[in-house]
């Protein structure tokens, strides 16, 4: 399934009843939601956007909403995928803290760089977290 890949590890702990994984006992990793033993995967909940039940192993939390999948690969493709802001500052230490405090909801800061022909202007470039947790497992 998408983003949904099952995880064997020393002591995975369930994010919904916190039961500690056992040896050889498979625990599935929700995206955006955390590893969920099977019990509390086939447990029942609703989407936030459209509303219908789906089960845990089904669903994905984007932006802070659970959606099923069909809503979740819909929220995806209407997103921008990244953001350009600039920030003026002296030093790219001031840059980047403000680059990290004033981050877009969703987003991920992935590059600071300073604007061609600039000394102050620093472009701060921004990837959609989901995106950039795919690109990135």
């Amino acid at each position: 399934m998408l983003g949904h890949i099952q995880k064997t590890g020393e002591k995975t702990v369930c994010k919904s009843c916190g039961a500690e994984s056992k040896p050889g006992e498979t625990f599935h990793y929700v995206a955006g939601y955390g590893a969920v033993c099977r019990k509390c995967g086939l447990h029942m909940i609703v989407c936030d956007k459209c509303g219908s039940s789906v089960r845990r192993f089904t669903s994905t939390v984007l932006r802070g909403k659970t959606l099923c999948l069909v809503c979740y690969r819909a929220e995806r493709e209407s997103g921008e995928k990244r953001v350009v802001k600039e920030r003026v500052a002296d030093s790219i230490e001031q840059a980047l803290a403000s680059s990290i405090a004033d981050t877009p909801e969703g987003y991920m800061l992935v590059g600071l760089r300073l604007k061609p022909s600039s000394t102050r202007t620093w472009m701060a470039e921004y990837e959609r977290e989901d995106i950039f947790l795919s690109r990135c497992s």
